[in-house]
C-alpha cells in the first residue's frame, strides 16, 4: 500500500473526527453554556468515544479555541489578501469581509448568537482592531490627530463595526448589510448630526 495515500486517508479521517467535534460543540451549546458541557457529552454528541476526543484535545474549551483560531486566521488572510485593493477603514469594506467569513459557515452564525457569541465576538474584534490600526500606520494615513491615537481610532471602528454586525446576527430583521454599512459610512464620515 502506497504510504502517501494510507497517510491522506489518515488525514481525512482527522480532519472529518475533529469536524464532527466541532459541530457537535457549536449545537450543545445552542442549548447550554460553554462550562456546563463534558468531555462525555461532547463525545457522544460527536459520536465519538473519549479516548477519540482527548486523542486531539485536552478540554472542551481546546475545542472552542481551535475552531475560533481557524476563523480569525481566514479573516486575516482574507482581508491582508485584498487591503491592497480596499479602503479598509471603510464600514462596507469590513462588512463584506465579516460577511464572507460568516456565510461560509452556519455554524460560525450559530456560535456567534449564541450565549457564548461573546469569545468569537472578542477575537474578532481584536483583530479588526489590529488589522485596522496596521492600515492606518503603514499606508500613512493623513490625519489631523497624532500617530498616538491611532489606537483609539482603531479600537473604536472595529468596536463599533463587530457590534453593529453582532446586533444584525442577533437580531435579524430587514435590515440588509448594504443598509446597514451605508447608514454607519454616514455616521464615520458626518457624526450623529448627519441624521438630525
Amino acid at each position: 500500500m502506497d504510504t502517501s495515500t494510507s497517510s491522506k486517508s489518515t488525514d481525512r479521517r482527522i480532519v472529518k473526527t475533529k469536524k464532527a467535534i466541532y459541530e457537535a460543540l457549536i449545537e450543545l451549546m445552542q442549548k447550554k453554556k460553554l462550562n456546563s458541557i463534558t468531555v462525555t457529552e461532547l463525545s457522544a454528541a460527536a459520536n465519538i468515544n473519549r479516548k477519540t476526543f482527548y486523542t486531539y484535545y485536552s478540554t472542551v474549551n481546546d475545542v472552542l479555541d481551535e475552531g475560533i483560531s481557524e476563523l480569525i486566521t481566514s479573516l486575516k488572510d482574507l482581508i491582508y489578501d485584498m487591503s491592497e485593493d480596499y479602503n479598509m477603514l471603510s464600514p462596507q469594506t469590513l462588512f463584506a469581509f465579516l460577511n464572507t467569513i460568516m456565510s461560509n459557515s452556519d455554524i460560525v452564525r450559530d456560535l456567534f448568537a449564541s450565549d457564548n457569541g461573546s469569545m468569537l465576538f472578542n477575537k474578532l474584534q481584536t483583530t479588526l482592531q489590529e488589522t485596522i490600526l496596521k492600515e492606518l500606520e503603514d499606508k500613512d494615513i493623513k490625519m489631523n490627530v497624532p500617530k498616538s491615537h491611532y489606537l483609539f481610532i482603531s479600537s473604536f471602528v472595529a468596536g463599533g463595526i463587530i457590534s453593529v454586525y453582532y446586533q444584525w446576527i442577533c437580531n435579524p430583521n430587514e435590515t440588509t448589510l448594504d443598509e446597514m454599512a451605508r447608514t454607519l459610512t454616514t455616521l464615520i464620515i458626518s457624526g450623529v448630526h448627519a441624521f438630525a
